[in-house]
């Protein structure tokens, strides 16, 4: 099962004669400021001479300081998707159950599919603006005792976010023997955060955590997972050696200490959240309501209205790889950025 990403394709750069930088990412959902510096510094002073250390001890203790548990607790892998199909190959084989709550993320069910489970999925409907209902969705559930069950919270590509009592009781149906992944990263920039770290103590609840959004840390590939202590490990004996490289983990563990960062990227979210949903409810789109740093946004033919968007130098997500060829998801930058993908869409719409 092939998944399809929101990274820029630069083959398709090159046939339209762009590069990289001539294009402004719509694309990625990561923090519209980029890098912080010290993180930058960080990263270029990491040892390339040496093995990394294959534990990433220094940043499980980091984030062990952090976020009040054991080191043991803590798994840090390649980016959040090394993480995931480290838990499905963990605790998934064939007539073994994965739910999935969808539209979302397609690594969650390409990772179960490939372990050879059955997958499930919690399906959200356009009349209900995306949001799953709550009393359906626990009595599946618990019908269900799935293995494994993924939930992105804020969820991507929609926007909704369920609430910490929704969530708990969706942990409830779950039950002892199996395990709710909860994918928070987009929880940083959420318009009503909230700390999901209580319901660890849970034992059927795991948080899993990419470093990408947030920290814009996209290329160094570098994410982590929370639970208890025999979930790390099951899913810890399968991870390749050196699996975290050193400027990964000299990267990830500069962006702890750079809080600021991340609260300069909030409040230029908040106003550029604003100013591109105006700009799109202007040009008569229906825009879906987003709790995240990205909108969902309905058009007639997402396909070819991305590929107008990118010969424009704006590069935006088709979702037909969601299951929703009829919408673009657009991520967050800076206002006055969000202005000038506003006129360029102005201008492909009327283009027809």
């Amino acid at each position: 099962m092939t998944t399809v990403h929101g990274d820029l394709p630069q083959a398709e750069l090159r046939t339209l004669g762009l590069r990289p930088g001539d294009v402004l990412d719509f694309s990625s959902n990561v923090n519209p400021l980029g890098t912080s510096p010290r993180v930058r510094e960080a990263a270029a002073a990491a040892d390339l001479e040496s093995y990394p250390d294959r534990d990433c001890l220094a940043l499980r203790e980091a984030l062990a300081g952090r976020l009040a548990v054991t080191v043991e607790s803590l798994l840090v892998g390649n980016g959040s998707t090394e993480l995931i199909h480290l838990l499905a190959r963990s605790r998934l084989r064939p007539a073994r159950r994965c739910l999935v709550f969808a539209p979302t993320f397609g690594e969650y069910e390409a990772a179960a599919v490939a372990t050879g489970a059955e997958v499930h999925r919690v399906e959200a409907a356009a009349r209900d603006d995306f949001r799953w209902r709550l009393d359906e969705a626990v009595r599946t559930t618990a019908e269900l005792r799935p293995d494994l069950v993924f939930l992105c919270n804020p969820n991507n590509p929609t926007g909704v976010a369920l609430e910490q009592e929704a969530v708990e009781q969706l942990g409830e149906a779950v039950g002892p023997e199996g395990l709710l992944v909860l994918d928070d990263a987009y929880m940083p920039f959420a318009d009503t955060p909230w700390d999901p770290s209580p319901l660890l103590g849970r034992g059927n609840v795991a948080i899993l955590r990419s470093m990408a959004k947030a920290h814009a840390l996209a290329g160094a590939r570098v994410g982590y997972l929370v639970a208890r202590p025999a979930v790390i490990e099951s899913a810890r004996r399968l991870q390749h050696p050196w699996s975290v490289n050193a400027i990964a983990q000299a990267a990830g563990l500069a962006a702890l200490g750079d809080d600021d960062h991340v609260a300069a990227a909030r409040a230029v979210i908040r106003e550029g959240k604003a100013s591109l949903r105006s700009g799109l409810e202007g040009l008569g789109l229906a825009v879906l309501p987003s709790e995240a740093n990205f909108l969902l946004v309905r058009v007639r033919d997402a396909a070819r209205v991305r590929g107008a968007l990118l010969r424009r130098g704006m590069a935006v997500r088709d979702c037909a790889s969601f299951g929703l060829p009829g919408h673009l998801r657009i991520a967050v930058r800076r206002p006055e950025e969000c202005e000038r993908l506003v006129e360029a869409l102005r201008e492909v719409l009327a283009g027809g």
